[in-house]
């Protein structure tokens, strides 16, 4: 007999732009894996790039915004958001055994991933950047290594 599946109740929200983030997961029960899609789906605010995933504009909007998992409480207002607070909800719900390890890992690394871009109107930049083909040369990127 298959073990029941938790959930958890969960109120993930932020404003970005006119209304943009996705109101998909306010004040809702989710499982672990309906968290951690969420968190990783494309926010789709820098089309026709895709990845701009609903994590990172949790921390780095600039505006207000909530995450709410059982208890928990973490709420941010103008200039707030930070991905400190985004990485305490992860810790929180990866505690409580709802994310698996490797789910853990990955939002972990977008947690990171996103400090590095630090502000969300970097990141439209940032995937572009990344989806953009290198055109240095074999023996360029030779000589930029550092030994």
């Amino acid at each position: 007999m298959s073990r029941p599946v938790r959930r958890a109740s969960v109120s993930i929200y932020c404003k970005i732009y006119t209304e943009n983030f996705s109101q998909a997961m306010i004040d809702r029960y989710a499982t672990g894996k309906e968290i951690y899609n969420f968190l990783l789906r494309d926010a789709k605010c820098c089309l026709p790039l895709k990845g701009d995933c609903n994590l990172w504009y949790l921390g780095s909007n600039e505006k207000f915004g909530h995450i709410i998992y059982n208890e928990r409480v973490w709420h941010w207002s103008w200039g707030e958001a930070s991905f400190d607070t985004v990485q305490e909800f992860i810790d929180a719900v990866y505690k409580d055994g709802l994310f698996t390890g490797r789910q853990y890992q990955k939002l972990s690394a977008k947690v990171e991933e996103g400090r590095r871009i630090g502000d969300m109107y970097l990141i439209g930049e940032y995937l572009s950047e990344k989806i953009k083909p290198s055109t240095k040369t074999s023996t360029e990127r030779e000589n930029n290594h550092v030994i």
